[in-house]
């Protein structure tokens, strides 16, 4: 294998690994979050469930601050999947804490890459306790943990010294600390200035997701021609043809007799044929029901005189193919879908669900003489333009292929 095609081979599999997160699939395995407790005596134990942070999410980043200011860590972190922000409070009764906050002078302002040594004032008979903590500039998966270092002390109230190593390597040392509360250590001092606590921050509690409606409908708007798959189905009579042909602009509409919605449109559409005609617009009704004397006949019921047949079972692959090359996540195949064509066979809009006919012949006056730049504008779906430029026409081709008909 050339070394170009061990490299469209790797892009194939990211292209493909990336498509089943999108769908949904996890990126790590459906693994719940972990969390693991120090037990201070070389050992650390799994107490994921007792601490509430077993959740089933695709986590990502990590960042440990106390954010209501009462002496505990909490934790944010951020998922790939729903919900994408998380926040976790802690309320655990811990005892006390001394937070330290440093300020360089000839150092760097914020004290980065600064160590502090705490050490309790020598009691005879005390253990010697030490506790070490640094400023770090980012640490975890692109995450920012606060610059407060934490320092726990328990019920020990006694007061505290400190040694800080300044970036550079000069030594400091900070005498008659408090053993809990907020203090600021400045460069060059060696005093602890005592800071008082912020206004308390409130977070509204979401016991749950919000759930979202979903009414399946769908009017969308492509940002390009997109080269439509060539489909083969067979007309009323029988015959064998594809959806190439004529090479004229068309509304593609794949339908159910088992549909309430497509039994309720097929009139509709009958009904606006002459306005259909007066925009120069046919109309391609195609069954994907496998008992076509149903189909046939609410064809008949319906007075839809334009052409109608049934849809070959391989174009429904080409179909969910197709609309997997357009969208992140891929959509599931349903019906009613219709799909605006332009004289090349080239798609304009997807339309799902119940979509009035005067709603596709608007679409139709404005995007079938669009310019490229015009209709990269009118895709979003929210108001506003794009600030970059839409792709030529030869890499919207190279991007989505058609799917050739076996």
């Amino acid at each position: 294998m050339s070394p170009s095609e061990e490299k469209s081979q790797y892009a194939r599999g990211w292209a493909d690994l990336m498509k089943l997160v999108r769908n949904g699939h996890s990126w790590s395995g459906n693994e719940r979050n972990r969390f693991f407790r120090n037990s201070a005596d070389g050992y650390f134990h799994e107490m994921s469930h007792l601490a509430g942070l077993d959740q089933a999410e695709d986590g990502r980043a990590l960042a440990i601050v106390d954010w209501d200011q009462d002496g505990r860590l909490d934790l944010w972190y951020r998922n790939r999947n729903a919900p994408r922000l998380r926040f976790m409070r802690n309320e655990r009764d811990t005892g006390s804490a001394l937070f330290i906050k440093l300020e360089g002078t000839r150092s760097n302002r914020d004290g980065i890459g600064a160590v502090v040594e705490l050490l309790p004032t020598k009691k005879e008979g005390a253990k010697e306790e030490r506790l070490i903590r640094s400023v770090r500039a980012g640490d975890l998966f692109l995450s920012q943990s606060s610059k407060w270092l934490h320092f726990g002390t328990g019920k020990n109230e006694h007061p505290r010294s400190a040694h800080v190593i300044w970036p550079g390597g000069v030594i400091e040392e900070f005498k008659n600390l408090p053993s809990k509360g907020r203090i600021l250590l400045k460069e060059g001092s060696a005093k602890a200035i005592p800071l008082p606590a912020r206004s308390a921050i409130t977070l509204p509690l979401k016991t749950s997701p919000i759930a979202l409606r979903d009414d399946g409908k769908a009017h969308i708007i492509l940002p390009a021609r997109v080269p439509f798959p060539d489909l083969r189905y067979q007309n009323g009579a029988g015959i064998e043809q594809k959806t190439t042909l004529p090479r004229a602009p068309r509304l593609l509409y794949l339908w159910s007799a088992h549909c309430s919605h497509c039994r309720k449109t097929l009139p509709l559409l009958a009904s606006q044929a002459s306005a259909f005609r007066a925009a120069q617009l046919s109309i391609l009704a195609l069954s994907v029901d496998s008992d076509q004397e149903k189909a046939r006949a609410l064809i008949k019921s319906s007075a839809f005189l334009d052409p109608s047949g049934s849809l070959h079972p391989a174009a429904l692959t080409q179909l969910a193919d197709f609309q997997a090359q357009l969208f992140d996540r891929t959509p599931a195949s349903t019906v009613p879908l219709a799909i605006l064509l332009d004289e090349n066979n080239q798609a304009l809009a997807i339309y799902r669900g119940p979509i009035p006919p005067e709603r596709i012949l608007a679409d139709w006056t404005t995007l079938r003489s669009a310019h490229p730049t015009q209709l990269y504008h009118l895709a979003p779906p929210l108001k506003g333009t794009w600030f970059t430029n839409p792709l030529p026409p030869r890499e919207v081709h190279r991007l989505y292929p058609p799917s050739i008909s076996k």
